[in-house]
């Protein structure tokens, strides 16, 4: 008899699962619980589901989001012998998995269950980004869908390899395939150097690199805003500068700050983050895109704050889970300039919430986002305005303040 165990599956851009255990104790009881039902049953059928729930409750507590946190697990029994399939990210995942098969199922075990990084790997388990933007898919094919990008000069730690692609986590958590050749793989060691670098960051929305110290000196690469690069010396109004996989050219010096610099001088004020959403007005949408070279709502709002300074969760929904709670009021009289809005459906008895969109509030009623279509615009709640957008009226669900309290996370020491 065969009884196979499939792990839980959830949709990535929209995974609301909220973790079931919030500590190890409460962790270890639950699964007790679990085991006990399968000890007091004597129908294999029966152990078999509820050794289902108690993987499922694993996966609730080491992975509840899947687009941040690996574990895909298989169980199949045959006969006496118990296989084990699929990857997870946390050594100590494994190991509840192993003594939970172990204590509900007994017998051999054949343990085929890896923890990533892949050890085939060896010491090269990052990288760091050399293209201007990398596209970071949902599969190691440049057909997949595009879930996020990655910058020049960020650090990415790697996974496992297929093909020419890498499994990667950006800073963020957020996970994908990226291809080789837009990084450059390394050690930590490796990193270690680069961080030690002094570096310069791109601070004009699109430029280039060049061989030369001339603006009509052939691209060695573009430039977007937020990539970050080694720098060399000055050249009057160029900088010479050296890219993450060894390339080297000029870049005017209008172009960048120095890193260090840059860094200290990030206010995140909402006069700033009105200033930076709007210099991005026109920009295309563009699925997946978190760059000035296209980017969708959530990616708009990651970019904004990116560049003053706060490193946002990936999507809307996640989004939607930090900063502090922001009540909008009757009529929008309580929310500040630089709250982010949320679109979507509100929660009921019957459903739960779902967010799909997001905006970056402006004031007096007034917000700017990338809803498709012509990309960044600015559209108004109020009804008289030319700009009315009555569809987002209707969806608005709830808004979070992330200017004035505590960051969910800095700008990644690069």
């Amino acid at each position: 008899m065969m009884i196979e165990f499939a792990p839980y599956q959830s949709n990535r851009r929209n995974d609301t699962l909220v973790p079931l255990m919030k500590t190890k104790t409460a962790l270890n009881v639950v699964l007790a619980a679990l085991l006990c039902g399968v000890f007091s049953c004597s129908q294999p059928q029966h152990a078999a589901s509820q050794v289902t729930t108690a993987i499922d409750s694993l996966k609730a507590h080491y992975a509840p989001d899947r687009r941040v946190a690996v574990f895909d697990v298989t169980c199949v029994q045959q006969g006496s012998v118990v296989i084990l399939r699929g990857e997870v990210d946390n050594p100590k995942a494994k190991e509840d998995v192993m003594s939970l098969v172990h204590r509900s199922l007994g017998g051999q075990t054949i343990d085929s269950l890896k923890v990533l990084p892949d050890l085939e790997l060896g010491n090269n388990r990052f990288g760091i980004v050399s293209v201007s933007v990398g596209n970071v898919r949902t599969s190691p094919r440049h057909q997949a869908e595009m879930c996020t990008q990655a910058m020049m000069g960020m650090v990415v730690k790697i996974l496992k390899k297929r093909g020419g692609w890498f499994y990667v986590q950006l800073p963020d958590k957020y996970l994908g395939w990226l291809e080789e050749s837009a990084m450059q793989v390394t050690t930590e060691a490796g990193v270690e150097s680069w961080k030690s670098d002094t570096k310069l960051i791109v601070k004009t929305i699109f430029t280039f690199v060049r061989q030369h110290p001339s603006s009509s000196s052939q691209p060695v690469s573009d430039a977007v805003a937020g990539v970050l690069m080694k720098q060399l010396n000055g050249t009057g109004s160029w900088v010479a500068v050296e890219l993450p996989d060894g390339r080297k050219g000029f870049i005017e010096r209008s172009s960048v700050d120095e890193y260090a610099h840059w860094k200290k001088t990030r206010k995140l004020t909402p006069e700033n983050v009105e200033a930076t959403a709007k210099s991005l007005i026109g920009i295309p949408y563009l699925w997946g895109g978190t760059s000035p070279k296209g980017m969708d709502c959530s990616g708009f709002a990651k970019t904004v704050f990116r560049l003053n300074g706060l490193e946002l969760a990936r999507d809307a929904d996640q989004q939607a889970d930090g900063g502090e709670v922001a009540e909008s009021g009757s009529n929008f009289e309580n929310l500040k300039k630089g709250d982010l809005l949320f679109f979507g459906r509100k929660g009921s008895a019957d459903r739960p919430e779902r967010i799909s969109h997001v905006g970056i509030y402006l004031g007096k009623k007034a917000f700017i986002h990338t809803p498709g279509g012509a990309g960044v615009q600015i559209n108004s709640f109020d009804a008289s305005a030319p700009n009315y957008n009555e569809y987002e009226l209707r969806r608005f669900v709830r808004a979070r303040r992330y200017i004035g309290t505590q960051p969910v996370a800095e700008v990644p020491k690069n």
